[in-house]
């Protein structure tokens, strides 16, 4: 449940997310809980969609640490750090949420061990689809969210925005 969805250009990077949380089968609207699907800790912007268990104890292992470099070698080490910390900390490695990582003006798509750039946009989570139509419609990564809310009975406002410009 959720959408993250981001653009990217040549002046930088928006990624957007949702703020649907469940707990069993009962929603948590709008800004009940503090927990965020978007956040920005130690240089990194993360988008998570999947477990609330995994992206905090990400949340949590960002405040420490970061990849060496912004390339996808780099980040699929720095997940592989992750999973040996976590496997510490839960018992299980499994990297099983999907995530939207801005780092260093680059963006990338994590899902499980997968990690590409994203060059121009992408979107994750049960409303991706409404968000890439969006997206591939020229509609903002806010927009694009926006549009996932309207039209997915798995996302909720309110939307949430990080932007990063690249320094001149």
């Amino acid at each position: 449940m959720s959408v993250v969805a981001c653009r990217v250009t040549k002046e930088g990077y928006e990624i957007a997310a949702d703020s649907i949380t469940v707990r069993g089968h009962t929603q948590t609207r709008g800004q009940n809980t503090s927990h965020s699907k978007l956040f920005e800790v130690n240089d990194l912007v993360v988008g998570a969609v999947g477990s609330a268990e995994e992206s905090s104890l990400l949340r949590l292992f960002v405040l420490t640490r970061k990849p060496a470099a912004a390339t996808e070698q780099a980040l699929l080490e720095f997940l592989s750090e992750f999973s040996e910390w976590k496997n510490k900390k839960a018992n299980h490695a499994r990297i099983e949420n999907s995530y939207l990582i801005g780092f260093e003006g680059k963006v990338f798509a994590v899902e499980h061990w997968l990690i590409e750039e994203v060059l121009t946009y992408e979107a994750i989570g049960a409303g991706m689809d409404f968000a890439l139509a969006a997206l591939h419609l020229g509609h903002s990564a806010q927009k694009s969210v926006e549009t996932a809310i309207e039209l997915s009975i798995f996302c909720e406002s309110p939307v949430v925005v990080i932007s990063k410009v690249h320094a001149s």
